[in-house]
């Protein structure tokens, strides 16, 4: 073997982490701590717009009132001609063979350190690049976070070259160091990723699996069996999941440690399958059944019931939620700061004045579609709920009497959106623009207002942003 032979760079077989293409040695960028705040969720059940600057969320999240901003990046080319490209790459033949790469000159902990802040895929590339980045770069330190995306990414295969690439570090064949398990933007996993990673991964704290319809009960179930510290786990889009617990096991079934489950598009769900799940994670603070269809008033009556330190809950797009639901939730009193009723067409003015006499400690509250929500209830809300942040009330039968009530007892409210609420004129939105300087996000799409009411905001509420479809304010 040559002398050039040995320095040659060693290609690592997990540069291509589950792709399923496997010509290809690219990887769609991820997050490598992806955004999870456990006492908010942001999303598109309300009728805000981010704007570009805004923080991007999942289209299946509610939108609350905390929002951050994040920035991109670009590249470029060069220009140089042939010639002179052949001369600079000479130098730089005879620089390393000289000196070295500076990178080279840098100690390993602050390579690992400059590492720490790549995800899973870039990672697996730079492993690629030489025997001392391979090895640097499948420190178990930086692999307490598994952050996988984009469809190209089969996550059975990725997860299983990972887990044998870390777990054989280890005498016991266990990964312990791994903490967090994040799946979205196409890729998917199965029972049998899920149980493999469940088996080598004791110690997961969170999880998330958008979009895996494999997904089955009994991986969830083995999942929360040997991963008793697990605290996060967002289970959004599997469509075969409809509970979680542990069953078929020897011992009785366990208290898990969940404080937040996002259950969203999990339309198996149903009353007993939800009276199950809570009765199971009684120390839950974070649940959203974003369209579990077949939830009703029965195992809504379950969840402050189990769960009496719920501090968040959304149950839009749930139809057959009624007042009486909102009867039942009212139970969770002030503990209660985020409430999501959107599109429950059969809540009304009964029910959502006695959340907000009991629930005095709002801080969000997403009533869009609520047809027969009005100003007498959103009267009773600003004074009880003075500490309101974000409030959707498009659609709504809500007038200026409703804006003034609001505009006079909550002046810290952050966003509103009044989308298609036909009786507001610019008289109300005057009155909020006044009081409420501190507003950051209105949506006035398909109202009545006229340019006096865009100037009165923009006068007061210098740092707002204003959605409207009136190409006239422009």
């Amino acid at each position: 073997m040559s002398h050039a032979d040995r320095l040659s760079p060693v290609i690592c077989p997990l540069a291509k982490l589950g792709r399923s293409s496997p010509g290809s040695l690219e990887f769609t960028p991820s997050v490598r701590n992806p955004s999870y705040h456990s006492y908010t969720v942001l999303e598109a059940e309300t009728s805000f717009t981010y704007s570009p600057t805004l923080r991007c969320s999942s289209p299946c999240l509610d939108q609350g009132y905390h929002t951050l901003v994040t920035g991109g990046g670009g590249g470029g080319c060069s220009n140089l001609p042939l010639h002179s490209f052949t001369a600079i790459k000479h130098r730089r033949s005879q620089s390393r063979t000289v000196i070295g790469s500076h990178f080279d000159r840098l100690r390993d902990e602050l390579v690992l350190k400059i590492f720490s802040y790549l995800n899973s895929a870039d990672l697996c590339a730079c492993a690629a690049v030489c025997h001392r980045w391979e090895n640097l770069a499948w420190e178990p330190v930086l692999w307490r976070t598994i952050a996988l995306c984009g469809e190209n990414t089969c996550g059975d295969k990725a997860v299983r070259c990972v887990l044998r690439r870390l777990c054989g570090r280890t005498r016991t064949g266990a990964c312990p160091q791994v903490q967090r398990l994040f799946l979205s933007d196409g890729t998917k996993i199965s029972d049998k990723g899920l149980t493999a990673l469940a088996r080598r991964c004791p110690e997961l704290t969170h999880v998330q699996l958008h979009g895996s319809p494999n997904i089955t009960n009994s991986a969830i179930s083995e999942l929360v069996a040997r991963c008793p510290n697990l605290q996060h786990l967002d289970v959004t889009g599997c469509v075969k999941v409809s509970t979680v617990g542990v069953y078929n096991r020897p011992e009785p079934s366990l208290r898990l440690c969940l404080q937040y489950l996002d259950l969203t598009d999990c339309q198996l769900v149903d009353d007993t399958n939800l009276s199950v799940i809570v009765s199971n994670c009684p120390q839950l603070a974070y649940l959203y059944l974003r369209r579990c269809t077949k939830v009703t008033d029965a195992g809504i009556k379950f969840v402050p019931s189990f769960c009496s330190a719920l501090k968040e809950l959304s149950v839009s797009d749930c139809h057959q939620v009624t007042d009486f639901g909102l009867y039942e939730l009212a139970k969770l009193g002030a503990l209660l700061r985020y409430l999501s009723v959107a599109k429950c067409d059969q809540v009304s003015d009964a029910g959502l004045k006695v959340i907000a006499r009991r629930c005095y400690k709002l801080r969000y509250l997403n009533v869009r579609g609520c047809e027969a929500v009005s100003d007498d209830a959103i009267t009773v809300l600003a004074r009880s709920c003075a500490r309101l942040r974000a409030l959707d009330i498009g659609k709504c039968d809500v007038s200026d009497a409703g804006l003034r009530a609001l505009a006079e007892s909550c002046p810290n409210l952050k966003k509103l959106s009044l989308r298609n609420c036909d009786l507001v004129t610019d008289r109300g939105i005057q009155l909020i623009a006044y009081y409420c300087r501190g507003l950051q996000q209105l949506n006035i799409q398909d109202c009545q207002i006229s340019a006096d009411g865009y100037k009165a905001v923009k006068k007061y509420c210098k740092r707002c942003i204003i959605e409207h479809t009136n190409p006239g304010f422009f």
